[in-house]
């Protein structure tokens, strides 16, 4: 067997490549001109045309571990070369001990959890599992959020990316409990009274759950005053609203916690995970519930 050699692409050849068979998101193509990557180890990434850069973003804020981590890596050729693949409808055994611990790290009585691609993913399925549960349409979540691209992640999603995707109702958006809004709130208190009196307006019977990051991440890692998300817990309960938390970025230790509602010992129905799940070196999201959210698929199929 001949094994031809390739020869390496330049830094503008792949750049001139992938600006031509490729479509970037969150950005109009014209003008665009992406840093060529070659590698990263630890902190530092490295372009092909040979400059190094401290990672000081975690690239999507997602590489928690650091770039290049052996461990990881040994333990991805390890799965790969026992089984790439399986069904969902299959078991396995780093399935189940994914699942095990999981159910360990997670708050509270948290102790079973659905797996996706991804965080948007995730979003999209805990959406879809608030309607289910509640048999409920509407979603409230905050302007100041981002819960992802698709569907009707991007429509809960609060600032103006979601504008040219709204094409379906069933989202209500309400003021964060943040200084420098016009109009808005400025402490737990005022943003609680807020939320409560939208979640009447609206009918607390036609509210499936309140979507939120427990710290806002690309809107301004926002961090919440103490008081807040105890009082988001306290009204979805009253009102029979589950809360869901996006976990997507905050997770896995970015806020000094496991996850960020620790640090006011509040447990959701639901979270989203991904990210930090596996510091991205592979995709995989997924939605932890409570028990009495996966009670109602014991009986009822999840669709």
């Amino acid at each position: 067997m001949v094994t031809e050699a390739v020869k390496a692409l330049t830094a503008d050849e792949i750049t001139s490549l992938c600006l031509r068979h490729t479509l970037y998101d969150w950005s109009a193509q014209a003008g665009l001109k992406p840093m060529a990557i070659a590698s990263a180890k630890g902190v530092h990434f490295n372009t092909v045309d040979g400059r190094r850069f401290i990672d000081f973003n975690s690239q999507l804020m997602c590489v928690n571990a650091g770039h290049g981590d052996r461990r990881i890596i040994e333990a991805i050729k390890r799965q790969a070369d026992e089984l790439p693949y399986i069904s969902p409808f299959m078991a396995h055994e780093s399935r189940a001990r994914l699942g095990r611990k999981l159910a360990e790290l997670l708050p509270g009585d948290i102790d079973k959890v659905f797996f996706t691609l991804g965080g948007t993913d995730a979003n999209e399925n805990a959406i879809k599992m608030a309607r289910a549960v509640t048999g409920r349409p509407k979603i409230v979540a905050r302007y100041r959020s981002y819960h992802g691209s698709t569907g009707t992640a991007v429509q809960a999603t609060g600032d103006p990316r979601r504008w040219p995707n709204e094409h379906a109702g069933g989202v209500v958006h309400v003021l964060d409990p943040y200084h420098g809004i016009q109009g808005g709130t400025d402490s737990a208190e005022a943003a609680l009274n807020q939320l409560e009196e939208t979640i009447r307006l609206e009918g607390p019977q036609t509210i499936a759950g309140f979507l939120l990051e427990p710290v806002t991440g690309t809107n301004g890692v926002l961090i919440p005053p103490d008081g807040y998300l105890e009082g988001v817990r306290e009204l979805c309960d009253r009102h029979g609203i589950l809360m869901i938390c996006d976990e997507v970025m905050t997770g896995f230790g970015r806020t000094g916690k496991w996850f960020a509602v620790d640090h006011w010992g509040v447990v959701p129905d639901l979270m989203t995970l991904a990210k930090g799940l596996t510091s991205s070196y592979v995709p995989l999201g997924a939605v932890g519930m409570r028990p009495k959210v996966a009670a109602c698929f014991d009986d009822h199929v999840f669709y």
